[in-house]
């Protein structure tokens, strides 16, 4: 990766980061939303942050694995 343009690391950069922001910050609001519709507490909004933080880490795993075989 190191011959690439900077440009093109800097949207790797970018979708990497909204790839993560947007599973977990998808999580909690869906979490929070359940919590209230349930009144559950907090316990759906912890179980939204690690469906989220899983899968960005899945999503994470596929992008890097397309950039090894592109390489």
């Amino acid at each position: 990766m190191s011959d690439r343009p900077e440009q093109s690391k800097l949207v790797m950069t970018l979708t990497v980061v909204t790839l993560f922001s947007s599973n977990i910050i998808g999580g909690i609001i869906v979490g929070y939303l359940l919590d209230r519709w349930l009144d559950t507490g907090p316990w759906m909004v912890v179980i939204g942050i690690a469906l989220g933080l899983t899968s960005a880490v899945i999503g994470l795993v596929r992008i890097l694995n397309r950039l090894n075989r592109s390489d």
